[in-house]
This record gives structure tokens, sequence and C-alpha cells, in this order.
């Protein structure tokens, strides 16, 4: 990253008229992988033995860092969100994020090695069960994988994550551990999904390569798969971002095999849906029986050469473990995906109904969890860490058409310095709006972390955003890293809203915002931009990782903001006249604002920063001091109590 702003290879605009565009793009980092690195600074080497065959991993039942069990490095990030139809759900992912989630040093015009997916070491020079002998090329030993490239495939607005271009290989290294070299045993240069699934008719192609050098026949082999990237340039501040992906499935070591396709595995391809028609979450308040599904969506395949026998079920649990719906759905037979390119269809395994009478929830949240299970005929197969398929459903405070992982990054593009943008939710019934988190995407230098913006939130009007109902009255800006990604902005007090809202925000500026968009749930049709004299309805396919947060509760919980160093004490607490703040003035708390909020988030006291404020005129009971910097930034969240 030294010639230029780096560039992309996927950039997807929508023009409206002649100024008005939606600009989609590869993510610029990787926030699940920083939080990964943060909890994990240093990784332990593994002081267990060599694996023995067979090794196997299809990342079926884990995601983030590869399993430390069976892998060595961590560049590779595991996840469900940017393969397209894998062999079974769960890929590992090499790109141009490294193992702290942000893009690798030095990568330009020309390729360089990114991501690497290291194998432990293995004993392939013996066989330890049944019997202990020693390995031979005799004994049919192969190694086999599935790959995609990613960017994904059909209409540019539904695609997800960035195709490799030609000269940015994905390769295959063997160790020749006796001469401590890495050998190149294949390769592919990069192209896009649709010329592979043109080619193969799948979207993920197989390779199988037979190990019979002797070299390789050792008791600390590996094996390492890596990619080189590299990116065009451009010179749009915010636009750099994430390329030449690559998924791979299903990686297995064994001897006794040939080099066929066939596994006698049924398996699920697809994570485990929201139980909601429209949500992954949802106020606890303002859920009703008809938001639930009908029926649910699973999709099933057969890894095998010969149509399987299976059984399906799914229960559903509270937090306390107890089962408050089940479902049954018998024997059906799956058909070979390998000869017929065909998931399971019956409907009792992929969409098998869900009619059940929700349990009365007193809590303000609530949390079920819903496991599906398919095994072949009455036994699980070879491989049943993908037989299972799990989805946590949350009730709060807080609507989610988004899963909290970002695939992309999202913007407006305007020749004027004013945009807005939109997100619908319909509300059953009347509620207090008090904060709207948003997710924002780490750029190249943080070149998105200074463009300031307006919370705002609107009226309906016959399926439009209508009148303003709100305006923040100071600029916002992006934020990073707080609460758990998503950063909170308080409302400057509470807004009581009803019937069908539309949240979002006033972008002041041309600047690309990039705000987090996830793919795996299509709401375009909730999703409105203003950018050139009328609001104009999404063309993406995803989500907008935005969330609108209702009652007091959103501003009581929030948590000081990480990485701050301001240290505010207050005393006397309790008190009943005036109260001192103890701090030391840092350049942070230069022109910041102090404001008193009460238990229901409403704004009763506001002041610059001083280091005591007369609090004698508030009635007795508990408040919280929040400290806006002059950005528009919390840094502080404090509670006290007056008493009389």
């Amino acid at each position: 990253m030294r010639k230029t702003v780096l560039g992309i290879t996927l950039m997807l605009t929508f023009v409206a008229g002649a100024v008005a565009q939606e600009v989609l793009l590869p993510l610029c980092g990787n926030p699940v992988v920083e939080r990964l690195a943060k909890r994990h600074r240093t990784r332990a080497k593994s002081a267990q033995q060599p694996l023995a065959l067979p090794f196997f991993d299809d990342f079926s039942d884990y995601s983030g860092y590869p399993d430390s069990n069976r892998w060595a490095d961590n560049s590779a990030f595991v996840n469900t969100g940017y393969a397209v139809f894998a062999p079974t759900v769960g890929v590992a992912t090499l790109d141009a994020i490294d193992a702290n989630g942000n893009l690798y040093s030095g990568i330009g015009l020309e390729p360089i090695p990114a991501d690497t997916l290291t194998s432990l070491p293995i004993r392939l020079d013996s066989l330890f069960s049944p019997y202990q002998r020693q390995l031979t090329p005799a004994d049919s030993i192969y190694f086999s994988f599935y790959f995609q490239p990613g960017g994904g495939y059909g209409n540019m607005w539904e695609r997800v994550g960035a195709a490799p271009s030609v000269g940015d290989s994905l390769i295959l290294e063997f160790l020749d551990a006796t001469a401590g070299r890495w050998n190149r045993v294949w390769a592919t240069g990069g192209m896009d999904l649709d010329t592979l699934y043109a080619h193969d008719s799948t979207f993920f192609r197989y390779v199988a390569i037979p190990i019979v050098q002797d070299i390789y026949l050792k008791s600390a082999f590996q094996f390492r798969f890596r990619n080189l990237v590299s990116v065009n340039n451009i010179t749009k501040p915010g636009l750099s971002a994430n390329c030449d992906m690559w998924n791979i499935d299903y990686v297995y070591l064994d001897y006794s095999r040939s080099s066929r396709p066939y596994f006698r595995d049924v398996a699920f391809v697809t994570p485990a849906s929201s139980m909601l028609k429209r949500f992954y979450a949802m106020p606890t308040c303002q859920f009703l029986a008809t938001d639930l599904r009908d029926t649910l969506q699973n999709t099933i395949t057969n890894l095998y050469s010969q149509q399987l026998a299976s059984n399906y079920n799914y229960n559903v649990y509270d937090e306390q473990g107890n089962v408050v719906h089940s479902y049954a759905g018998g024997f059906e037979n799956v058909p070979p995906f390998i000869s017929t390119r065909r998931y399971q269809s019956s409907p009792a395994h992929a969409r098998p109904p869900f009619s059940v009478t929700w349990p009365a929830m007193s809590n303000p949240r609530n949390v079920f969890r819903i496991v599906h299970a398919v095994t072949e005929g009455y036994t699980s197969d070879n491989h049943p860490q993908n037989d299972t398929a799990v989805f946590d459903q949350i009730f709060d405070n807080y609507y989610a058409y988004d899963d909290g992982v970002p695939e992309n990054g999202y913007g407006l593009s305007s020749v004027g310095s004013r945009s807005m943008l939109a997100y619908r939710f319909p509300l059953a019934i009347t509620d207090t709006l008090t904060a709207i988190d948003l997710y924002f995407n780490r750029t190249y230098n943080n070149g998105n972390a200074g463009i300031p913006f307006y919370i705002c939130v609107w009226s309906d009007d016959g399926g439009k955003p209508g009148s303003l109902l709100y305006k923040a009255v100071q600029y916002a800006y992006p934020r990073f890293e707080q609460l758990n990604q998503y950063c909170r902005y308080p409302l400057d007090q509470p807004l009581v809203v009803r019937g069908t809202i539309y949240i979002g925000f006033e972008q002041h500026s041309t600047s690309y915002i990039n705000l987090g968009f996830d793919r795996g749930n299509n709401t375009a049709d909730q999703i409105f931009y203003h950018t050139s004299g009328q609001w104009q309805q999404s063309y993406l396919s995803g989500s907008l990782m935005m969330r609108p947060y209702f009652g007091h509760q959103a501003v009581v919980g929030l948590q000081q903001v990480e990485n701050n160093a301001v240290s505010i004490r207050l005393y006397p607490n309790p008190c009943k006249g005036i109260l001192f703040l103890d701090f030391e003035q840092t350049p942070a708390l230069y022109g910041a604002q102090l404001y008193v909020c009460d238990m229901y988030g409403k704004t009763v006291m506001r002041q610059l920063l001083d280091k005591q404020i007369d609090v004698s005129v508030l009635r007795a009971g508990v408040y919280i001091l929040r400290i806006v910097a002059a950005d528009g930034q919390i840094v502080e969240n404090k509670k006290f109590i007056i008493t009389k």
C-alpha cells in the first residue's frame, strides 16, 4: 500500500438519473478477525504429536480462525457468508486480509503472497489402526479438496466478495521435510465464478492429487494453501478494499482412496435461518405470532454416488433447555448431487412446517435455540459435524435485519455534498426509540472516520420516507470497535414512534462512508436513498447493518468506548446538590459536552464539560452522566444517584 490509494476488483454503482449512486464494495478489513486477533494476540504452538490419518475438515462446525487442532496458522477466515453453494456449510476463505483483520501491507499492481492455510504435521509414514505398519505409495493415498473463486455469480448487485484476477493464483504446496522445502503440486490462475460454472456446471471444482513420492511419506508431512493478490489503481479515499478471494472446502487426506469425488455424507449446505419471516432479531414487546415463519428452509446435500435415505428433525429450546417445539420429518431419499446437481427437494426435509404456539415471554430479553439434525438412515454418516445446524433467535430491545457479520461495505456517491439513507421498520405497537446502532467498516488509513452525518428518523409516506421526525442536534462520525463492533448513537431525546418508521442518516460529504452490508438476508425493498431530489429504492441484495433500539436500557446499557484514555470519577455519589467530576483535561475533551439522562434515556441537563455540575434541581433517582467529545464520540458513561 505504498504507491497510491488502493483499488478494488469489484465496485457496483447504480445510477438514478445522472448523479445518484449506491456503491457496494468488498470489505476493507475483516472486523470478525479483528476481534479474534484482540483475544488471541499470540497463538500457542501446538505441543501435540503429529496427527494420524485421516485428516479432514469441511469447516462446518466452527467459524473465525481455522481449528488449531488441525491447522498451524490463522490467516484464513472460516465463515458461512462468502461461498455460493459450498459442498457443505462453511468454508475457509483466503483473501487480501491478514490474521489481524487488516489489508496486507505492500499490496499493489503486482501479485504478492497473502493468506496461508497450513496443516499441522501429519503422520504419513505409518498407519496405527487396525495395526501399525508402514505406508507406501501402493496404499493409494489421495489428497482432495474443493475450491471456488470468490466474487459470487449472476447479477452484479447480488454478488458477494471479490473475484481473483487472472494473475492472482491459488497455490497448493506439500512439504519435503527432509530437504526443508515447500514444493508446488497444484495451482490455478484467477477467474470469476461464472467462468467456472460455465465449464463445470457446478459452483465448486473438485481436485484430487495422488501422493506417490517417497519424499512426502514422512512422520511430519504438511500441506498448505496460499494465494497471491493484487489490486487495481483508483484514487478516491475510502474505496480501498478486499480482493482476490478463494473459498476452500472439504479438505481430505487418507489412504485406500480413489480420485473419485464420492463421499458417503448427507450434510447441510447452508446455515440455519431465522425463525422470523423478516428479522434476525426483534424487540420482545413488538413480537406477534404472525412474525414467525410458516415453513423453514433447509439446503441438504448427498455427496455419495447413489441415492441415500436420510432422517431429519428439529427442536426448539428455551434458555433453560426445555423443548418448546419439535418436529420429526421422518425418512426421505436424497438424490446424489454429483450426478443430478440436485439437493433434497422433499418438503418434509427441505421446507419443514413451523406451526408453533409460541410461549409467553415475560423477560425483556429472550433467546430460543433451534437445532436441525439430518442423518443418513438411522445413524450418522462419516462426518457427523456437518449434520447439525443451529440458530439462536433473539428477542430483545432492537430490530435486526442483518446477522451481525458484514460481507461488503455500502455507501452513497453523489456530486452534491448532501445525501440521505433510510431503512424501513414496521412497528406493531407504539414504542420509544432511544438509540440507533451503526456498523462501520474500517478503511485504509481510516479514510472514512471523519465523514460527518446527522442521525435522522422519518415517518412513512406511501411506502417511502416521509416527514422528518427527528434530526440530531450535532454531527456524528463513523466509529469503530464499540459494543461488539456496532456503535451506538443515542438520540438527543427519546422519540415516541408508531406505525412504520425509517431510521438512517443525512451525510454531509461526498466521501464514501462504508457502512456494513450483510448479504445473507435480502432487504433491498426496505432500503431507500436520496441523492438527487427524490427517494429511490435500493437495488442491492442484502441488509444494511443499522439497527433501531427502544427503551431506556438502550442508553443505560452503554459501555465506555474502548481504548479511550479518559478516566472520570464522580463524587459524592450519591449526591444531593453539587456533583464533582475528577478528570485530567486531554485533547479528547476539548469542546466536549456533558449530558445528564434519566433512566428512560431522556436528556434532562446539558452543558459544556466542567468539573462540577449542580444537580439539585433534579428529582431523586438514578441518572446517567454522558460525556460526548466535539466530534460526537461518546467517551464516557457514568451512573450516579441523587438523594433528597
